[in-house]
């Protein structure tokens, strides 16, 4: 009769053990199915993402093309008297070539070549022409962009370019271009920039185009002018 107790009770133990280790196994395979449901819900996620952001590269492109039709047999106005833009002022009148966004810059600006992308067209306009302050020209990229749902990020970017425009930043990058540093210092100063000297070039090459500026409250900062040539890329604001 113990005998048999014992028996029972060992089978039952073992019968519980059994139970405990397939209800572990069904946790760990939930967690796995869970897991795997997850990865594939932020692979989802991630390809949906990149189709948008393709998709709105394709509407970026299409709105810039439509922006630089009516240019396309234009010559570029000149940028604001008194400023004269030497170097690349001198390019607009030719073509810079086709060239990878990331690789582009104020060497693609200068540079002949038989196409521009409207991305580049629209840069060089904004940096050695008058675009900036052609209010209605500005007028007319704003509603292609509203047309194209992209005005909530463009508009920022217009604003800060025109921003840039109105103390001379652009004119002073084409000063500094030519090697005039106190010509670009006295067009930083008139826009409110107050530098302790003229601007010093540290470094120049195909890559880069490095300035250092002093300003008179004792801060100073290292510029690449190819870099921050960029920034007047519509493209740029997807970076």
């Amino acid at each position: 009769m113990l005998e048999s107790l014992g028996a029972f009770a060992g089978g039952l133990a073992q019968g519980i053990r059994t139970g405990q280790d397939m209800k572990l196994r069904q946790q760990d395979a939930n967690r796995l199915k869970k897991a795997d449901e997850r990865e594939a819900e932020l692979h989802r996620a991630r390809i949906d993402k990149a189709d948008f952001n393709r998709e709105k590269r394709e509407r970026l492109r299409a709105a810039n093309d439509e922006i630089t039709i009516p240019w396309q047999q234009d010559k570029p106005k000149p940028s604001t008297p008194g400023y004269p833009t030497p170097g690349l002022s001198t390019g607009l009148t030719k073509t810079p070539p086709v060239v990878e966004a990331d690789a582009r810059g104020l060497s693609s600006l200068s540079k002949p070549a038989t196409q521009i992308p409207s991305d580049e067209m629209i840069a060089k306009r904004m940096l050695t022409g008058n675009l900036l302050e052609d209010a209605d020209e500005l007028t007319r990229m704003a509603n292609i962009y509203k047309k194209y749902g992209l005005l909530e990020e463009m508009a920022p970017w217009m604003n800060k370019a025109y921003a840039a425009k109105k103390r001379g930043i652009p004119d002073a990058l084409n000063s500094l271009l030519t090697g005039n540093a106190g010509k670009a210092r006295e067009i930083l100063e008139k826009g409110g920039l107050a530098l302790a000297d003229d601007p010093l070039q540290l470094d120049s090459d195909e890559q880069q185009n490095v300035w250092r500026f002093r300003f008179m409250d004792g801060g100073e900062t290292e510029i690449d002018l190819r870099e921050f040539a960029r920034r007047f890329f519509p493209s740029q604001i997807q970076k």
